[in-house]
C-alpha cells in the first residue's frame, strides 16, 4: 500500500487525499459527484453504468397530462422524473401552466422543480421514496384525492400503497427508465480503487454487468450507498456494503465518505 505524506493542514483541507473513488451514475451525475469529491482532495474514476431512456409507452403520462386540471397533487422521487416530466408536458401540452400542488423526495429534486418555476408544498424529512408517502399521508389529508406519481417505469410499489392506504386515488404513470449501459469493459477500472459509491439500486445493477462482485470483495474495495434501499440491492448482488449514507443525498454521500476517512485516520494514528 502506498501512504501519501501530508501535512495536517493539508489533510484537514483536503480530508479525501489518498482515496480512489469509483462513480456510477449517468454522465451528468457522474460530474457533479466528481467536482464535489476531487474538491475535497479524492482521485475519481467515471464509471457510467446507466442511461435514462424514455418509457416504454408515452400512453399513461399522456393521459394524465390530458386531465392533468384533475390532479390535486403531483409527486416526483427524482430530479430525472421531474425533468422528464416537464420534456412531455412541453410537448403534449406546449408551456401550460400547472395549478396543482407539488411534492419531492428530496432537494435535488426540490431543486429540479424549482428549474422549472415550481415549488413543492412538502419534502419529507428523510430522503426516502416511501418516507414521501407516509409523510406526506401524515401531514396532509389524502382521502379521495387524485395524485399523479411521476416516476421510473421499474419502481417499488411503497409509496403507491401508503398513499392509497389513506385513500388517495392513485395514477402511477413512467416518465422515464434507467438502463444498464451497454458495452462497458470494466476488467481493469478497478485498479487502485479504494471506494466505489452507489446511489440507485439501478446503479447497482449497471456496475455488476461489467464488474463482478467477487472482484470488488477480494480488492477490499469499500462500497458506500447513498441509502438503505440500495444497500438491500448491493447486498441482495453479493457486495458488503461498508457504509450507508445518514443523510440520503450526493452531500450527505460524500460527507459519509469523510467521516469514514476521518475514522480511518484516527485508528491509525
Amino acid at each position: 500500500m502506498i501512504v501519501l505524506m501530508t501535512s495536517s493542514s493539508e489533510s484537514h483541507s483536503l480530508p479525501l487525499i489518498g482515496r480512489k473513488i469509483l462513480v456510477t451514475r449517468t454522465e451528468e451525475g457522474n460530474k457533479r459527484e466528481r467536482q464535489k469529491l476531487e474538491s475535497l482532495g479524492a482521485d475519481v474514476i467515471e464509471l457510467s453504468t446507466i442511461a435514462i431512456h424514455p418509457p416504454t409507452s408515452w400512453n399513461e403520462i399522456d393521459a394524465a397530462i390530458h386531465d392533468i386540471e384533475e390532479f390535486d397533487w403531483i409527486l416526483f422521487t427524482s430530479p430525472n422524473g421531474v425533468r422528464a416530466f416537464f420534456q412531455r408536458l412541453h410537448q403534449v401540452s406546449g408551456n401550460k401552466k400547472l395549478d396543482t400542488n407539488f411534492a419531492c423526495v428530496g432537494p435535488a429534486t426540490k431543486a429540479e422543480l424549482e428549474l422549472h418555476g415550481y415549488l413543492p408544498a412538502f419534502v419529507p424529512s428523510e430522503y426516502l421514496t416511501e418516507k414521501l408517502g407516509d409523510q406526506l399521508s401524515g401531514n396532509f389529508l389524502l382521502d379521495g384525492k387524485r395524485i399523479l406519481l411521476a416516476r421510473a417505469e421499474v419502481a417499488s410499489k411503497g409509496i403507491r400503497e401508503a398513499l392509497e392506504k389513506s385513500g388517495a386515488f392513485v395514477t402511477e404513470a413512467a416518465v422515464y427508465r434507467t438502463l444498464p449501459k451497454k458495452g462497458i469493459d470494466g476488467e481493469d477500472i478497478l485498479d487502485g480503487v479504494t471506494d466505489i459509491t452507489m446511489t440507485s439500486p439501478s446503479t447497482v445493477e449497471g456496475l455488476l454487468t461489467c464488474v463482478d462482485s467477487k472482484e470488488i470483495k477480494s480488492r477490499q474495495i469499500r462500497v458506500h450507498c447513498i441509502g438503505p434501499v440500495t444497500a438491500r440491492k448491493a447486498e441482495e448482488r453479493g457486495l458488503h456494503v461498508d457504509s450507508i449514507a445518514n443523510v440520503h443525498t450526493i452531500e450527505g454521500l460524500v460527507m459519509d465518505l469523510v467521516g469514514s476517512q476521518k475514522k480511518e485516520n484516527k485508528a491509525e494514528s
